[in-house]
Formats: C-alpha cells, sequence, structure tokens
C-alpha cells in the first residue's frame, strides 16, 4: 500500500494534478477490483495450511502451495483481459474522453504486473501459514523505495528513462512487484530447506480433490473482495460523472484510506493464520483468544487512526495535491470515511476469523446484501436524486460499512455459541484434514 501512496503522491505532481490523480484513481480501483478477487481465492491455500502447520503436518502446507500456483496460472491471464476490457467500456458509463484515455495509458502498463502479484501472494500466503514472515515484512518495508526511484525515472525521465507520464508509474509497478517476488522466492527456498520441506514430483501435477478443497475456500473470498472492491470500482465510475475535481477529490481520501486500513488487512492475515492454526488443533480456547486478540488491536488502533483522519483532513488532503479545489472537496469526505474505518475493521477482522475455520460464505452473503442491496442503490440515490454528490456516495458506502461489521459480529457469535455447545464431542465442529475427510 505505501507503493501504492508514492504512486499517488507523484503522480499528484503532474502538470494537470486532477486528470492526472482521477486516471490513477479509476484504473487503480479497476485493476485491483478484478485482481484482488483472484488473488482471494488463494485464501484456500492459507486456511488450509495454517490448519495443516497446526496439526503438524508440514510436506501438506507444501503440497497446499504447489497446487495453488495452478490457481495463480490459470487466474493471471483472466484478470489482465478483464481489466483491459472493463477500461474499453468506460465511455458508456458517461466517463469523459480526457480521463479515459489517461486510465488506459496507465493500465495498459499495469497489467503487466499481474503475474508477479499473483506469485508474490500465493508465497507470501505459504510463509505466513508457517510463521516466516520477516522476508514478507523486507520485501514490502524497501519496495516503497524502490517504487520511488522507479516513479521518479518512468515519470519525469530521469536516469537515462524516457518521460512517460502516468504510464510511468504502471511501469515502475511492475518493476517493483518482480523485485518483491524474487525476495519471497529465496525466502520460500530458504524456509523450505530449514524446515526440511520438500516438493515431489507428484506434487507437481494438478491434484483434483486439493484444488477443489482450495476453491471451495477461495472463490466466496474472491466474491467477496470482488463485491468490496467492486464497490469503490463502482463509486469511482459514478463519481467520475461528477467531474475530474470530485474524482480527484475521491482518490485522495480513498489512498489515505487505503493506507490508514493496513493495519486491520495485516492483521486479518495474521487472524487466518493463528485462529487456523488453533482449529488444526481443535482448540476452540485458542481460536477465541486469537479472535479476541485481533479485535482488541485492531479496533483500538483504528479508534485513533480515525480521530487523526477527521481531525487534520486538510493537511491529509494538501499532501496529495496543490489544488485546493479538491482539498476543499475532500475534508467533509475525510470526517465519513473516519466513521467507515471503524465498520470496515470489524468485518475484515470478523470475515478472517471465520475464514480460519473455513467459512466464507457468511461474509460473502453479508458483503453481498449490505454493500450492494443496500449501499450502492443508497450512494446513487443520495448522490445524484437528493443532491448530495460526492458526500451522497460516501455516506452510502458508510452505511454498508457499519451494516457489514455490526451483522457479522453478530454471526460471529452465534457461531461460537454453537461450537461450544459441541465442545464435548471428540471433535469440534472445524475442518479435518484432506487426508482425515477421504476416509
Amino acid at each position: 500500500m505505501s507503493t501504492y501512496i508514492v504512486d499517488a503522491l507523484m503522480v499528484g505532481r503532474l502538470p494537470n494534478s486532477p486528470l492526472a490523480i482521477s486516471a490513477s484513481s479509476l484504473g487503480n480501483t479497476i485493476f485491483y477490483a478484478i485482481a484482488f478477487c483472484a488473488i482471494f481465492l488463494l485464501n484456500g491455500l492459507e486456511t488450509l495450511a495454517a490448519q495443516a502447520f497446526g496439526r503438524g503436518e508440514p510436506q501438506e502446507c507444501t503440497y497446499l502451495l504447489v497446487q495453488s500456483c495452478w490457481i495463480a496460472v490459470f487466474a493471471t491471464p483472466i484478470v489482465m483481459l478483464s481489466t483491459l476490457g472493463l477500461v474499453h467500456l468506460l465511455p458508456h458509463f458517461g466517463t469523459p474522453p480526457e480521463i479515459v484515455a489517461e486510465t488506459g495509458r496507465y493500465v495498459h502498463a499495469l497489467i503487466w504486473s499481474t503475474a508477479p502479484l499473483m506469485a508474490y501472494m500465493a508465497l507470501r500466503r505459504f510463509l505466513q501459514s508457517i510463521n516466516r514472515v520477516v522476508l514478507i515484512s523486507v520485501s514490502l518495508v524497501t519496495a516503497s523505495l524502490v517504487n520511488f526511484v522507479g516513479d521518479w525515472a518512468f515519470l519525469f525521465g530521469h536516469l537515462g528513462a524516457h518521460s512517460m507520464g502516468i504510464a510511468g508509474s504502471g511501469w515502475s509497478t511492475c518493476v517493483v512487484r518482480v523485485y518483491m517476488v524474487t525476495l519471497l522466492i529465496a525466502g520460500t527456498a530458504l524456509a523450505m530447506r530449514r524446515e526440511g520441506y520438500t516438493i515431489t514430483r507428484r506434487m507437481l501435477a494438478p491434484d483434483p480433490a486439493r484444488l477443489r478443497a482450495l476453491l471451495r475456500i477461495g472463490w466466496p473470498s474472491g466474491l467477496q473482495s470482488l463485491e468490496e472492491l467492486g464497490i469503490s470500482t463502482y463509486l469511482s465510475i459514478v463519481c467520475a460523472r461528477l467531474g475530474s475535481v470530485l474524482l480527484a477529490a475521491q482518490q485522495v481520501v480513498l489512498d489515505l484510506n487505503a493506507f490508514v486500513y493496513q493495519v486491520p488487512a495485516g492483521l486479518s492475515y495474521a487472524t487466518i493464520v493463528r485462529v487456523g492454526q488453533s482449529a488444526g488443533r481443535n482448540s476452540l480456547p485458542q481460536v477465541k483468544r486469537a479472535a479476541n486478540a485481533s479485535l482488541w488491536i485492531g479496533l483500538g488502533l483504528m479508534l485513533i487512526a480515525s480521530t487523526v483522519f477527521a481531525a487534520f483532513a486538510k493537511f491529509w488532503a494538501g499532501l496529495y495535491t496543490n489544488s485546493s479545489a479538491v482539498v476543499t472537496a475532500a475534508i467533509p469526505i475525510f470526517i465519513i470515511c473516519a466513521f467507515a474505518l471503524m465498520g470496515d475493521t470489524l468485518f475484515v477482522l470478523l470475515s478472517s476469523a471465520l475464514t480460519g475455520l473455513g467459512d466464507t460464505r457468511s461474509p460473502m452473503i453479508v458483503s453481498l446484501i449490505w454493500n450492494w442491496g443496500i449501499g450502492a442503490p443508497l450512494s446513487y440515490l443520495l448522490a445524484f436524486k437528493c443532491g448530495y454528490a460526492l458526500r451522497g456516495l460516501w455516506f452510502g458506502r458508510c452505511m454498508a460499512s457499519l451494516g457489514t461489521g455490526i451483522t457479522l459480529l453478530v454471526l460471529w457469535r452465534l457461531r461460537l455459541h454453537r461450537e461450544s455447545s459441541a465442545a464435548h464431542q471428540p471433535r469440534l465442529n472445524l475442518l479435518m484434514s484432506l487426508e482425515s475427510r477421504s476416509k
């Protein structure tokens, strides 16, 4: 996410700042809505590998990693073609021609980062599941510096590179993704060597049983991601009808919202792994402790972050652009976004806790109802029928965020009550290994 922030800050210094920010905003929301749908198909790897690690089955973890790579291979061209297809449909949504043109230039470079991104996410989930996270942190922290240098070179024509304008930001992202996945390939090889994990020839062939198990957990997560990021894409496409100034203001808020959101997003990975490992050990008390620790940390930090977010809205917006019109439009959106962050945090952490237990359908259904059944129509109504413009779009989104979080809290409590009632049985109602289920 820090690389994404660096991109936005550098793009905002191009000659036509509102147009450049608007184009990168639209391109990113389209690409990541589709890419993260594919990435979340890999959630089955994190759940099943964490549970296998908790049961003490290291070879099963390796087997699941190899099978997940098949998912990444097939998903990559689909993501690339779908992204390009949606960009070509933008004129039909009423998007101004100048925004469409710049968005196209940006996306045609950005899509080449898909393959290293998918590979990185598969390796990352594997390493997290076996408690090897140091190189992940190293790759994330150092990527910002690599991206800054790449943006400086490709956007403005330094270090012998041609000045590419907004397309340079997309190519810089490609370079960063290759760098990050290279680090994780080395980290995975080192971890497997130290732990004695091996990849056999049998593992390399597609395994229908494991692929089904991975996708059974992954497809609801992928659809849920598409629902959530699709809302951001929908709002950006609809917001483009309000003009480049309001679209740029929305992008400023979205960028900082996404940056702050990395706290619960990072905790969500830990929640899946810790709850999954506890489930593999068949320990309900450990499941509860892992989820509760995540909630206390996440909600506590986000309460502080949301307060700072709203209190210094003008300062944050001013970091992005020298356009006073964009800053003025962004300030009230920061305040609404502060409330939405709390709902998003509650939802993502409880969604991850359920994912650790193998339940990805409940979060998917809750997201579908609130984001698309309630949030999207309400946003459109308030923005265009009631005349609240950008504030209306965000108020509808805020209501959906709070609704998803509260609803999932109720469902999580019900799940824990059901598991507690079954605690006297030889095994709790948690996922078992593939070998156990096949007997």
